[in-house]
């Protein structure tokens, strides 16, 4: 029966991907969960239902207390006997059905729906972001914000839908009932609702604020963690688990600092809570006595407002907790939209259309890029680059070649000028066909830990025999094939680890050589490809290299000049600027930059 509930709505919709979420939390919970709306409408009636018959059945008791105390047992059955069933039938059959349909509703429907569904759109938003936004943030801060905006979006909604409904409907039902057996009753029921109000108006802002700092303090530690364990074997070398220890015991203590905070406003709350149930306990009870010892109520009054009494504080308490809960939540909501709501770095035009491309040709123009800082990147740059043509680009580091095949591909956009492919604008298609007419080998080969047939066709990838023949091309068909994960999978199905781990960081580039051979595209960039690889492994796989640039467009970054030393065309950066450009022979007789890092590289260390 639970599963009809499961399926109320897809929490995995494909519509709306280039809608951004919303930034501020009650927009964020109207929008982003509006179809879930339906379960919410039929989640709130059964919440009332439910609340009101809570308080009928305390009522109902009073009164049975008053009908049994004034009446005659002989009688009772032939009195009041089918009223008696129909409360029985309500209690065992009506009720528990109510609860369980109201239930699944809450947990199963909504709840197993909502976060999920807030995760989603987070995620997607965020997997389109930029690379330079990415890089401006830790991978697992990032990825905190994502998991714990979609947990505190779904809390904040059910805090709603099923804990403030009941309790608030309960409550004024409570009230009625008071009002209707006698007005004075609201006396104490009215006081202890002004100093529950107050309390709430003290303790939320303070929750709200100490979860914040909560969640700050555990996305910092995530990260630490993320990152510790990610560059394990960089921390080694910095000093080992020692050396880093006071500052690791830094973050730790502010989680625990944030941590102790947000307990010591709850132990604050729960002590006053329970100063205040027995306040109302002995307002209602005692003053009820008082208007029983004065004929003014039935003995059934004294048992109802006793039941009230105890059932009112357990739902007081459990309102505050809601609310602290639902401030809390919104609080951490709203930092995490900060991260997962932010607009998109590098977008793509409403009208952007797919990349075409025809020869392949490559223009820079005017290009300048400096991070927004003023310095770095590149300066003014303008590079045309023909169809067919293998260039290659060198210069000293930070002279601008990252940066020329970032904006390249648009991990950046540039903050003036204008980069074409064939005379299209790049920033008129969309990133995803642009990216797929430009295959690109860098010099740092991280591969996802997936198997590597995944890590050359994509993201499930299924038997494809050009996968075989990418890696025979890259040299990398032989220890593939004699790869074994720990999970028994063996050769194209072998998981390789977290960023390829498993692998020797020549295999790596192996790897990333298949992809780029796999995707056959008409442009292709190598960003110290074979930097990775011995001497023997670089001579195997180099005339399969210039078997792949045949007849393509070929952006080659090189710090190892003799790779590059037989392309049409070498570009020498300097500073963000273009310094010299020609042929490896060419650029060697004008005696400049280019020959000084040439002689530099072929053993001449003395001074020109």
């Amino acid at each position: 029966m639970l599963g009809l509930f499961e399926n109320s709505v897809d929490p995995f919709p494909t519509d709306d991907a280039t809608r951004p979420p919303v930034s501020t939390v009650r927009r964020f919970l109207l929008t982003e969960f509006r179809p879930l709306r339906p379960v919410v409408a039929a989640s709130v009636t059964l919440t009332l239902l439910c609340a009101a018959i809570e308080v009928w059945l305390i009522w109902y008791a009073g009164s049975l207390v008053d009908t049994l105390a004034a009446g005659n047992p002989q009688t009772l059955w032939a009195e009041h006997g089918t009223e008696l069933v129909t409360v029985v039938v309500l209690v065992l059959l009506v009720r528990p059905v109510i609860n369980l349909v109201g239930e699944a509703l809450d947990d199963i429907s909504f709840r197993a729906n909502a976060r999920p569904l807030a995760r989603w759109r987070a995620h997607r938003h965020v997997s389109r972001q930029s690379v330079g936004w990415f890089r401006d943030d830790l991978a697992g801060r990032i990825a905190t914000w994502v998991r714990d905006g979609g947990d505190a979006a779904s809390t904040a909604a059910y805090a709603v839908v099923h804990t403030l409904v009941f309790v608030l409907a309960y409550i004024a039902g409570s009230v009625w009932l008071m009002s209707a057996i006698d007005v004075r009753l609201l006396l104490p029921l009215g006081g202890w609702i002004v100093a529950y109000a107050l309390l709430m108006r003290w303790a939320v802002p303070r929750y709200r604020r100490a979860s914040e700092r909560l969640q700050e303090a555990e996305s910092a530690l995530t990260g630490l963690l993320v990152d510790a364990y990610a560059n394990v074997d960089t921390l080694a070398l910095l000093g080992g688990p020692h050396a880093r220890t006071a500052h690791d015991r830094q973050v730790f203590a502010r989680a625990r600092r944030a941590h102790l905070d947000v307990q010591r406003v709850e132990v604050t709350v729960n002590a006053s809570m329970m100063a205040l149930g027995s306040a109302l306990l002995c307002g209602l009870v005692g003053y009820g006595i008082v208007l029983w010892r004065a004929g003014a109520a039935p003995v059934g009054l004294v048992a109802a407002a006793l039941a009230l009494s105890f059932r009112i504080t357990a739902m007081a308490e459990w309102l505050l907790d809601a609310v602290s809960s639902l401030f809390g939540s919104a609080g951490v909501l709203r930092r995490a939209l900060r991260t997962v709501a932010a607009p998109l770095t590098v977008a793509d035009k409403p009208e952007a259309t797919d990349l075409r491309v025809r020869g392949g040709a490559i223009s820079f123009v005017d290009v300048d890029h400096h991070y927004g800082r003023g310095a770095g990147g590149l300066d003014r740059l303008s590079l045309d680059v023909a169809a067919g043509e293998r260039v290659g680009i060198v210069g000293r580091s930070g002279a601008g070649k990252s940066t020329l095949v970032g904006l390249l591909l648009r991990f950046h956009d540039a903050e003036s000028g204008t980069i074409t492919i064939d005379g299209t604008d790049i920033t008129d298609v969309t990133q995803e066909s642009l990216r797929g007419q430009i295959a690109m080998v860098g010099q740092e080969a991280t591969l996802l830990h997936r198997s590597v047939r995944e890590n050359i066709a994509g993201p499930g990838a299924v038997d494809d025999p050009r996968v075989q023949e990418a890696l025979r091309r890259a040299s990398a068909d032989g220890f593939v094939a004699a790869l074994r994960d720990a999970g028994g999978r063996t050769g194209l199905d072998a998981q390789v680890g977290e960023r390829g781990v498993r692998l020797s960081g020549g295999q790596r580039q192996r790897i990333a050589l298949a992809r780029a051979f796999y995707r056959d595209a008409p442009i292709l960039v190598l960003d110290e490809a074979t930097s990775a690889l011995d001497s023997e492994a670089e001579a195997a796989i180099h005339e399969t290299l210039g078997e792949v640039m045949s007849g393509r467009t070929v952006i080659a970054i090189a710090h190892r000049l003799s790779t590059i030393a037989h392309l049409d065309r070498i570009v020498v950066l300097d500073a963000g600027r273009i310094v010299e450009q020609g042929t490896h022979a060419a650029l060697l007789a004008q005696g400049s930059l280019y020959a000084d890092l040439w002689s530099r590289q072929s053993g001449d260390f003395l001074p020109v």
